[in-house]
């Protein structure tokens, strides 16, 4: 049974969409998607596996199956946040195979940090801590002035502030 016209049609028309859209990507997105195909189409271990398995992901150091010995990844670090980066650009990141270290980027990179304590509530220095104790205490200081000069310096000061008030009481 041959399929109609119009299931033909429906089923080229989101290809040539697809098309349409691979071939506004950069070049470096597009060699890279056409060497190693979107998550939607081929599955990528998020593992390092061995070199030679289908799953194998780039961006992942892959054991090679005869000398097992450790290939670094096709990509290098700094080459996979620029792939990452134009892929976020346009939209696509979500097609590229997991990254190195589980690394992550702008919005994501803040909603999984963990603040520390110190950020959140920072401790302060000594001075900073005692601030209020020490207003408080110089405060009442100042109140009690008065009172301790004239213990030290006796009547004489005693008169001489009497004195004083007199004045600015005949002022005002």
């Amino acid at each position: 049974m041959r399929p109609t016209l119009g299931l033909l049609q429906t089923i080229a028309k989101p290809a040539l969409e697809h098309a349409q859209h691979f071939e506004k990507l950069p070049t470096v997105l597009q060699n890279f998607f056409q060497r190693y195909p979107p998550r939607q189409f081929h599955e990528y271990s998020d593992k390092p596996t061995l070199t030679t398995a289908p799953d194998a992901n780039p961006f992942l150091p892959n054991k090679h199956p005869v000398t097992e010995k450790y290939h670094n990844p096709k990509y290098s670090m700094r080459r996979q946040s620029v792939l990452w980066k134009l892929a976020y650009q346009y939209g696509v990141q979500d097609c590229l195979p997991s990254l190195q270290n589980g690394k992550k980027f702008y919005e994501e990179k803040y909603e999984a940090n963990e603040f520390m304590r110190g950020q959140l509530r920072p401790k302060g220095h000594r001075h900073e801590k005692n601030r209020a104790e020490r207003k408080a205490k110089i405060q009442d200081a100042v109140e009690q002035a008065d009172e301790k000069i004239l213990k030290v310096k006796g009547n004489k000061y005693k008169r001489l502030l009497e004195r004083k008030a007199k004045d600015v009481t005949t002022w005002i």
